[in-house]
């Protein structure tokens, strides 16, 4: 054979070879809670997660606890899955969607008290997650739980931990704290602790910028991406913006409250929230802030996590 046609043949073998890999030589899809996602989600979720959060969003409280039944088969099977573990402990903090809708129609919710069944699920995540978003989230909600069950030392360290990590969520959790202590002062200041964070810079606490800082949360022009509304929060801007009007409100704040709530439409997901509904009652006077009802739409998490009520 001719030297260049042996040449020729040998360099078609060659990308032939290359070009007929298989889907299993591809490496596998990179797991959410390895990277650090504070600014965009990382990773890939399998069907079990995604099914997870396609509940949430769609307020199926069904499709969650089916969800969470697969999920718990999965870590059984795979211990090392952080993230689903992150997402089953996430789930016993969630109470069902009736809270949502009875915050919407201004209707007394039902009670409700985080699950501490959640406790093994994140501890085990702890050990497994690299992502800092979800080690403050999980650590936050973990230190919450031991607080409450009566080991402040170890919840106040596991809290603390968790803070280094994600400072918006655990600033967050702080509000809820200072509420269920009736502390509106604190969480009016600590509010602004978690925002000023969020703008990276001060606000005017009579809330004289609050359309600028509307307008940075639709661009998403914020420093973490819990700081408006996304995919796994489509409702996120409002929601935090709806609890910094009532602080106003219940600090005495009138004017402060006031310009909170008119901006509040506009962000660009208003429309299609649940509590807006509320938000009206408390422009007409009809329904204005109390503390029980703002810690209820604090604890919700379908306050920012629900895209609509069915």
């Amino acid at each position: 054979m001719d030297r260049r046609l042996t040449l020729f043949v040998l360099a078609a073998a060659g990308c032939s070879s290359s070009s007929s890999k298989t889907a299993a030589d591809a490496p596998a899809p990179l797991r959410p809670g390895v990277e650090d996602s504070s600014q965009v989600y990382m990773g890939t979720p399998d069907p079990d997660e995604s099914a997870f959060w396609v509940a949430v969003r769609g307020a199926d409280d069904t499709g969650r606890a089916g969800a969470v039944t697969q999920l718990q088969a999965d870590v059984a099977a795979d211990p090392s899955n952080g993230y689903s573990e992150f997402l089953i402990g996430a789930s016993y903090f969630m109470p069902p969607n009736s809270e949502l809708a009875a915050l919407a129609a201004g209707t007394a919710p039902q009670p409700f008290q985080p699950d501490p069944a959640a406790i093994p699920y994140l501890k085990q995540s702890l050990g497994n997650l690299t992502d800092p978003f979800y080690l403050g989230f999980g650590g936050g909600l973990l230190g919450e739980l031991e607080i409450a069950g009566g080991d402040p030392a170890d919840g106040g360290q596991t809290f603390a931990t968790a803070a280094q990590h994600n400072h918006a969520a655990t600033d967050f959790m702080t509000v809820i704290g200072d509420l269920q202590m009736q502390d509106v002062a604190k969480a009016l200041a600590d509010m602004y602790t978690l925002l000023e964070f969020c703008n990276d810079g001060p606000l005017d606490h009579q809330g004289g910028d609050a359309a600028a800082y509307v307008a940075k949360q639709n661009a998403g022009a914020l420093v973490h991406r819990e700081c408006y509304s996304g995919y796994y929060a489509p409702h996120g801007s409002a929601g935090e913006l709806l609890i910094l009007a009532d602080l106003q409100a219940l600090n005495g704040n009138t004017a402060a409250a006031s310009n909170y709530y008119h901006a509040l439409a506009g962000v660009s997901d208003y429309s299609t929230w649940a509590l807006e509904p509320l938000v009206e009652r408390r422009l007409s006077g009809a329904q204005p802030a109390d503390l029980g009802t703002l810690a209820v739409i604090t604890s919700t998490c379908a306050t920012c996590h629900t895209t609509a009520l069915p």
